[in-house]
């Protein structure tokens, strides 16, 4: 089989091979739902590059149906591009207008960049995230592609190569300050939940962690700042949600749910969301809601035994 060896490769180059697996790979789509807690007999309806709406442009939009279910998946993709401003926030004022227009039942968001993007697992503000280096261990384990398979390697290896090499977190004034001044209001309010102290951070980054020396691995608690939700997040657990709500659903609080968030189980309290390019003085009364709920969720947790 020949050496392949690949230059000059570009986000278009990766949309194309993601448009092609996922009509034509054997296995591809069902792994890609997974990594992001879709379950059920789905199949594509369509496949779209480059969807452009009065919000912004999508990169691929793939819609799939079941038998009760129209599911539409909004995907980003970056090798070393920052986000744009609002660009999280913008697919998801997407994703809930084909909601309301009807055009589907249910829709979610996902980036598709290399791991660097990722830190601390933070999503960036989008629903799902799947690492390139996952793709990449998917080709690497799948024997059906054929001679093929070597080629899509090549391409995803030089992409990263590409990602690692030149990718630069661009710090964005507005959410830096945002997270500092954040940080210093929980300090005020709730020391004991241990948020660290932010670096620079990316526009779009807006899933804020807390560290409580009580929470075991695999249990983040988190403030997902822009959907409205804190959560004491259980790695792992969207399949176990039932046995979950037989141990737990008793000793609920009021106003407290327990949910599937990708493929962690998340019991989940409901605050006001809050666009953090506002100004911090009007979020203020909205964000120490969000810090008495995280109080509140990580006293339950002890409580609980979690």
């Amino acid at each position: 089989m020949p050496q392949v060896a690949l230059a000059g490769v570009v986000e278009r180059d990766i949309d194309f091979l993601l448009v092609e697996e996922f009509v034509a790979a054997d296995g591809f789509l069902p792994w890609f739902l997974g990594k992001i807690g879709v379950s059920g007999d789905f199949e594509p309806v369509a496949v779209t590059h480059s969807v452009t709406t009065a919000t912004g442009e999508t990169d691929i939009e793939l819609t799939l149906r079941s038998a009760s279910t129209t599911l539409i998946i909004l995907l980003e993709n970056k090798i070393d591009a920052n986000l744009q401003p609002r660009q999280p926030e913008r697919y998801r004022e997407r994703a809930a207008r084909y909601i309301t227009e009807g055009q589907c039942s249910a829709c979610t968001t996902v980036l598709v960049a290399p791991m660097a993007y990722f830190p601390e697992g933070d999503p960036l503000g989008f629903d799902h995230t799947i690492p390139y280096e996952d793709i990449l261990d998917w080709f690497l384990r799948d024997d059906r592609l054929g001679p093929r398979k070597e080629a899509k390697i090549a391409l995803l290896q030089r992409a990263l190569a590409r990602g690692s090499a030149g990718w630069i977190m661009v710090p964005d004034e507005t959410a830096t300050d945002f997270w500092r001044r954040y940080w210093e209001l929980s300090r005020a309010l709730a020391p004991e939940l241990r948020m660290v102290r932010p670096d620079a951070k990316p526009a779009g980054s807006t899933f804020i962690y807390f560290r409580p020396s009580n929470l075991p691995k695999g249990v983040a608690l988190l403030h997902k700042v822009s959907d409205g939700n804190v959560d004491l997040q259980l790695a792992g657990m969207a399949s176990a949600l039932k046995s979950l709500r037989e141990k737990y659903g008793g000793f609920l609080e009021p106003g407290m749910t327990l949910e599937v968030a990708s493929k962690s189980a998340v019991f989940r309290l409901t605050v006001p969301p809050i666009d953090i390019r506002a100004p911090f003085q009007d979020s203020e009364p909205a964000l120490r809601e969000g810090i008495w709920a995280a109080k509140l969720l990580n006293v339950w947790a002890k409580r609980a035994g979690i």
